[in-house]
């Protein structure tokens, strides 16, 4: 797949089958993505990877929490959408998440059907890999810029092994349990 096609093809997915990945590709994907440009070629990122019976153990984990609990948040380096959130970017984000909701059939008005969606983050939305972005608290804007790029790379590079990803902030808000 040539780099357009991935472009083109990329999106958010949040159904994904069991199928195991081998880790030399992700292995791979990791070490490529480190192509990716950052400031004074700091590379501030740091990447965690887990798949098979790691990846099951942290969703058993987190099972409990999220068939009880409204994520609350454990608090956050930075504010996720700054308030207000003003035009045309509430509209986008408003629209998104409806159509979100619509194609899996699920009302704006059930909110029990709309935190049993949310909480799948929690749950990888069945992937079988998750990849953890981590930087040095000191870092900041240009260093988490930098790590959007390696992100984004790691997303374009997926793609080019025919996987799909789904990036996610809703770990950022999860405290994080030890496997």
């Amino acid at each position: 797949m040539d780099v357009f096609e991935a472009v083109a093809s990329r999106y958010s997915c949040r159904a994904f089958l069991p199928t195991p990945v081998p880790h030399i590709i992700i292995r791979e994907i990791v070490e490529r993505a480190a192509r990716a440009p950052s400031a004074g070629n700091m590379q501030p990122w740091r990447v965690y990877a887990i798949a098979g019976q790691r990846v099951e153990q942290l969703k058993a984990l987190l099972a409990p929490r999220m068939a009880t609990d409204l994520p609350k948040g454990e608090g956050t380096d930075y504010t996720i959408y700054p308030e207000p959130l003003t035009e045309p970017y509430r509209s986008r984000r408003f629209t998104v998440g409806e159509l979100l909701y619509r194609s899996i059939n699920v009302s704006r008005a059930d909110k029990p059907s709309r935190y049993k969606q949310y909480s799948r983050n929690y749950q990888f939305f069945g992937a079988p890999v998750a990849l953890f972005f981590a930087r040095e608290k000191a870092h900041g804007p240009a260093q988490w810029a930098d790590i959007g790029g390696y992100l984004q790379t790691v997303a374009l590079l997926a793609r080019g092994f025919g996987l799909h990803t789904c990036p996610q902030q809703a770990w950022f808000f999860c405290d994080f349990p030890t496997i």
